[in-house]
């Protein structure tokens, strides 16, 4: 009887202890200390999962203002062209690749047309070269001119601008945003406004009276020059920035100033849809290559566009990449 009193003490005393030890374990795991109220409370995050690029198109980075991107060049010794720069993604590239073949067939079908439609013109045009800088200038409605990356344009760089019409918007626009960075010469056959010579005498910009012509007159009333000569007169030999608007004098003018003369970017309006592919392949003859092209909504029917040129010389100056030539021989 004493022996089973004694294992029934010794067995309470076991029980009381694991109690006691399961009892500490408790208050230790569900105690302000302890880290597993501290778990219930703040469950572990996953990772995000990384973004996917697109399959057919270039990538989409983070937007940031030109005066940011241009900061960050600033405080890096490096042209805009080098920071910040998206990449073109290989497979964007590879797809315009595949159908250049076809493009350059129908762009030659429509060179060898006598008087071929708007339709045959530009349903094979597009892009040869991307520019993930490729920003429009100037009025936001008719006037405003396709560029590369303007903040690139080295401090001093000349820009001109055959054909104003009195709207200086496009060298406002330009010289706002890259903080007066260009040298501009505003040409025009009729004399200038009071407000225009004003706005232009404000942004550090000349105007000069003068028609452009595939010959230089200057006895002729405003002078006549070639776009080469002007350059001479004016103390330039290479343009960064050429913006051409001169009703149709594009066609004899353009290709005479590529034959030998320096620039970067061309923008151009072009009229006369028959003529269109004769000029583009002279100007893709010459080493550009289209970044841009845009109809003009008010003269749809007739194929009146704007074009936009970067030499393939000025490629990497500017951020831009070769995507595929087919309006060349």
């Amino acid at each position: 009887m004493a022996k089973s009193r004694c294992c029934m003490s010794q067995s309470n005393v076991v029980t009381i202890v694991l109690v006691g030890a399961a009892l500490v374990l408790f208050l230790y795991t569900f105690s302000e200390h302890g880290q597993g109220r501290r778990e219930l409370r703040e469950p572990s995050r996953l990772p995000s999962p990384p973004r996917s690029a697109s399959a057919v198109g270039p990538p989409h980075p983070e937007p940031a203002d030109a005066a940011s991107s241009s900061s960050r060049s600033q405080q890096s010794g490096l042209p805009l062209s080098a920071v910040s720069q998206p990449r073109l993604n290989a497979r964007t590239a590879d797809f315009f690749k595949q159908q250049a073949k076809e493009r350059k067939s129908m762009f030659e079908a429509a060179l060898a047309s006598k008087n071929p439609t708007v339709p045959q013109v530009l349903l094979p045009i597009v892009a040869e070269a991307y520019c993930p800088s490729l920003v429009r200038v100037g009025s936001v409605g008719d006037g405003g001119k396709w560029l590369c990356n303007p903040w690139a344009m080295p401090k001093g760089g000349v820009v001109f601008s055959l054909g104003s019409h009195n709207d200086i918007s496009f060298e406002a626009d330009y010289q706002k945003a890259t903080g007066q960075a260009a040298t501009i010469i505003t040409v025009d056959m009729n004399a200038a406004s009071s407000s225009a010579l004003a706005g232009l005498e404000a942004i550090n910009a000349k105007f000069v009276h003068a028609m452009i012509a595939p010959k230089t007159n200057l006895t002729a009333s405003p002078p006549h020059y070639t776009v080469a000569d002007l350059m001479k007169k004016m103390g330039h030999d290479h343009i960064e920035m050429l913006k051409m608007d001169i009703e149709g004098a594009e066609y004899t003018v353009l290709p005479q100033f590529l034959s030998g003369n320096s620039v970067c970017q061309i923008m151009v309006e072009i009229h006369a849809i028959a003529q269109v592919p004769t000029l583009l392949r002279a100007v893709a003859d010459a080493g550009f290559l289209l970044q841009k092209y845009e109809l003009n909504a008010f003269w749809t029917g007739t194929g009146l566009c704007e074009y936009s040129y970067i030499h393939e010389s000025c490629l990497e100056k500017y951020g831009a990449t070769l995507l595929a030539s087919y309006l060349k021989k």
